[in-house]
């Protein structure tokens, strides 16, 4: 009887042991160890990232799938695969509210907020000050502003930072595809409809409805690109944005297919995306016949505003000259081996297989090293 009782008691033991493991591994996202590559940052380019990770569904290898001791890390800017930003319900099921969600940058940490765009991205790299770093690198829609690139430079373990554009990409405005607004719209009308002194479609050619302007999130890279292009539309002066204006997830079509009076900004790699039928519909389980997702949208007025784009991969440039290795035997860095080698070999975003990664994500594949603190590039 007593051995009986110390054995169950044993084995509520080790089911008390497991259940405590299991709880304290149990997070959403891969946790990166401490010789992992980790990025962060633009939701834009975070396919791209993804695919040159671990590979795109059209075959192309991603780096890790010479499944190498230490592996290059994405975080996504959002909490779905289907680059749709994370909500809880409400007041109402019809009244969504946005979640803060988060991620675990290395093993053994705590959660931290998930950056969500581009200038999030590298305002948490700036601040990633330890002698031991947990961002490597981050993805930008746009170059660092002076303001960041000074930041970092005075900013204890960062210094002065590089770019390395990977891609581009045009930005174009976007309806549903059955829309109240008209096919083309004038600079000046695309300026009044961000100033809300324009609020019919009816107004602008189109047929009655009230117009819903969209903008990315703070932080976003795009919304950045977009309220600079609205001052070039404007003649030079900064638009000022009126209260109609509605900020959303940038490249999440949602809105925009949803609503025929809907229109923002948004990338045509996304679309390009959506259009090869990566995409999924959530609404099917794993195991039964699943469908693409379409976009539901389409561009317009693209002879009045189209944008062409850098993407870039954003790092300390110091790093390019850290001393240790990033695979066991290799003679590269985290940088050298990812994403600049300069005098060497071409790094992995280079070669054919990283180039076809990013020509997968829908971008426009290129290579080029920017200028420390690069302005343009």
């Amino acid at each position: 009887m007593s051995r009986n009782k110390s054995l169950l008691g044993l084995g509520a033991v080790l089911t008390a042991a497991l259940t405590v493991c299991s709880m304290g591994s149990a997070n959403a996202d891969l946790n990166p160890s401490p010789t992992d590559a980790v990025g962060i940052g633009s939701d834009t380019v975070q396919n791209m990232g993804n695919f040159l990770a671990d590979g795109d569904n059209a075959g192309n290898p991603g780096y890790n799938s010479a499944f190498p001791k230490n592996r290059m890390v994405s975080f996504d800017a959002t909490p779905d695969a289907n680059d749709r930003a994370g909500y809880l319900n409400g007041s109402s099921a019809s009244l969504p509210k946005a979640l803060n969600p988060t991620i675990v940058l290395r093993q053994g940490l705590q959660p931290v907020q998930r950056p969500n765009g581009s200038g999030s991205g590298v305002a948490a790299l700036i601040g990633d000050i330890g002698a031991t770093h947990n961002i490597d690198f981050v993805r930008m829609s746009r170059l660092p502003k002076s303001g960041e690139y000074a930041a970092a430079a005075a900013a204890a373990n960062v210094g002065p930072l590089r770019a390395v554009k990977i891609s581009t990409d045009n930005l174009k405005l976007a309806t549903a595809t059955t829309t109240n607004a008209p096919a083309t719209l004038t600079a000046a009308q695309i300026v009044s409809i961000y100033q809300c002194t324009t609020t019919d479609w009816i107004a602008v050619g189109g047929t009655t409805g009230t117009i819903v302007p969209q903008i990315p999130q703070s932080g976003s890279g795009t919304g950045d690109t977009f309220r600079a292009d609205l001052a070039t539309l404007n003649g030079g002066p900064t638009v000022t944005l009126g209260g109609c204006v509605q900020v959303g997830e940038e490249n999440d079509p949602a809105v925009l297919a949803s609503n025929p009076n809907a229109i923002g900004p948004f990338s045509e790699g996304r679309k390009n995306l959506y259009d090869s039928g990566y995409f999924n519909n959530p609404a099917n389980k794993y195991g039964t016949p699943q469908v693409a997702l379409t976009s539901g949208i389409k561009f317009n007025s693209e002879t009045t505003y189209t944008t062409n784009r850098g993407l870039f991969i954003v790092f300390r440039d110091n790093d390019t000259n850290a001393p240790s290795k990033f695979q066991p035997g290799g003679s590269r860095n985290i940088i050298r081996d990812l994403f600049y080698n300069p005098g060497g070999g071409a790094p992995f975003v280079q070669g054919a297989s990283g180039q076809a990664d990013i020509t997968a994500a829908g971008g426009v594949a290129t290579y080029v090293v920017c200028a420390v603190a690069a302005t343009t590039c």
